[in-house]
């Protein structure tokens, strides 16, 4: 967590005074939140939280919300271990297994094929039959995996923001950026979601953190030389929803899933301490729409989807006592390079840009948010190394 211990030789070139951060999910309320509680932020500063749609309304209300400390690559390897940590800070804080249904699991690798013989080892998941799992591995243990209910928990800090002297959300769509005559941020115009009338913000200081859309927010607000350098684009994945007759335990499943049809699938399975199972999965080509309101899922992809809960476990089956209460579908943020895009805008002052993290949003979200404070406050990032993710 940020405190006035992280004080440091550097600084930005100038003290942002209007800060505006674009995009309402985990990564943009986590920056909105660190830069609010800052102890380095400008008395009398103002901070701006636009958003589109709603706050959490794309994939950080639909994700899964599996977190990882020691799944990453070099490149993102020290933000995820110090999001992973933050996360559980933030826990214990504000005491998030009551709050965002944050808990510690143990995470599973399992093999079921139902062409195959059934198992004659005991199953390591006690909500899944013995013989259907051919095979398993650990992939994470209580200390290194969790989950959160990902609306909850970006709704939950997006409140506590609000609470902050002089922060502000402004529902609508970010559709012109003004530069004064030094080429840094003047003006920002956004179109109000609830008449579509214009607003002009004043700012000195934009964050970009649309997720998915944040290559075409991008190419929207800022020179095409800049531009190229956040190149994000979205991939559709769809979610189910459903509650268990029976309770389930904290296991995290990536399951290898072949059907007695011969399908081949991987979902992945999330049981959440409200007695729900989120089960994930279901990719598709999909255009990306222009809003976060305007996604449709795939309705073949959501029965697929069903099929396969049913053929990992008859306790996710209607016949076994399971209810559907929703499906859901998102947009997973991919970048063009391969990883991450995060720091200040080549060529640009007072422009931030955060985003690309892909399947691994909910985990990274909040350190994302933290360091990009920092680098706004504090004219670097402290907490973690991401300077191999620099636009």
């Amino acid at each position: 967590m940020p405190s006035a211990a992280n004080a440091a030789s550097s600084s930005p070139a100038r003290a942002p005074k209007n800060i505006a951060v674009v995009g309402g999910g985990i990564v943009g309320v986590c920056t909105a939140y660190f830069l609010a509680i800052s102890p380095h932020r400008p008395p009398g500063s103002k901070i701006t939280l636009v958003e589109g749609t709603g706050v959490a309304s794309a994939a950080s209300g639909n994700a899964g919300g599996f977190l990882a400390r020691d799944w990453h690559g070099p490149a993102t390897a020290s933000l995820s271990a110090m999001s992973f940590d933050l996360h559980r800070k933030l826990a214990e804080q504000f005491g998030g297994s009551k709050h965002w249904q944050y808990r510690s699991v143990d995470t599973l690798s399992v093999t079921i094929d139902g062409q195959a013989e059934p198992a004659t080892s005991r199953s390591p998941v006690p909500w899944i039959p013995k013989g259907n799992i051919q095979k398993h591995s650990q992939l994470g243990t209580h200390s290194t995996t969790a989950q959160c209910h990902p609306r909850l928990l970006t709704r939950f800090l997006a409140e506590r923001f609000l609470r902050e002297e002089g922060c502000a959300l402004v529902l609508g769509t970010a559709k012109a950026l003004a530069l004064d005559s030094d080429g840094a941020p003047h003006m920002l115009m956004v179109n109000l979601k609830e008449d579509g009338s214009e607003r002009i913000i004043d700012v000195d200081t934009v964050i970009l953190t649309a997720g998915p859309w944040l290559g075409r927010l991008a190419e929207a607000l800022l020179p095409s030389s800049a531009a190229r350098g956040v190149a994000v684009d979205g991939q559709m994945a769809h979610t189910l929803l459903l509650r268990t007759k029976e309770p389930t335990t904290p296991h995290c499943l990536f399951v290898d899933l072949t059907l007695n049809d011969g399908a081949v699938s991987e979902p992945e399975v999330y049981p959440r301490p409200d007695g729900t199972v989120v089960i994930c999965g279901a990719s598709c080509a999909v255009d990306l729409p222009e809003t976060a309101g305007d996604i449709i899922g795939d309705p073949a992809s959501v029965d697929k989807l069903r099929t396969q809960a049913a053929g990992i476990s008859p306790v996710f089956s209607e016949d076994g006592g399971a209810t559907f209460e929703s499906s859901t579908a998102c947009f997973l943020p991919i970048p063009d390079r391969g990883r991450p895009v995060i720091g200040k805008v080549l060529g640009m002052e007072g422009v931030y840009v955060g985003g690309g993290l892909s399947c691994w949003g909910i985990t990274q979200g909040p350190g994302t948010g933290l360091v990009l404070a920092e680098m706004v406050l504090e004219g670097e990032a402290k907490t973690a190394d991401v300077s191999k993710l620099s636009p």
